[in-house]
């Protein structure tokens, strides 16, 4: 059998892609700084059924992560600049070897799985 854990959890943030008004114009104002809450699921492989992996502690240590990457001015939000959803999974998965698949949302809507 195969087994994982999901942690879940959201934050806010800030980001922009600079090309969206070249790109799609229909949508230009995405190249301006804007916010959203990110979702993200982070998946992780364990081994039994009893847990070699504790939820609440992995989810501490990846929005720790993202906290001391990621803060801002303001230290409950974080700046990604010009990441996109996939390239903030990217780094989840470079920065967090336990984990095999990311999904970042933009408020639950929209979003990117990224896998090993």
């Amino acid at each position: 059998m195969n087994y994982s854990i999901i942690v879940t959890f959201s934050i806010e943030g800030f980001h922009n892609w600079p090309d969206a008004k070249d790109v799609f114009p229909q949508v230009a104002f995405l190249s301006d700084r804007h916010r959203h809450m990110f979702g993200f699921r982070c998946y992780a492989k364990v081994t039994h059924t009893d847990r070699d992996e504790e939820f609440i502690l992995l989810n501490r240590k990846i929005q720790k992560g993202l906290r001391i990457g990621f803060s801002g001015a303001e230290t409950n939000v974080l700046e990604f600049g010009s990441m996109s959803c996939e390239m903030i999974g990217e780094w989840l998965l470079e920065s967090f070897p336990d984990l095999y698949k990311v999904e970042v949302w933009e408020d639950w809507e929209n979003g990117a799985s990224i896998e090993r």
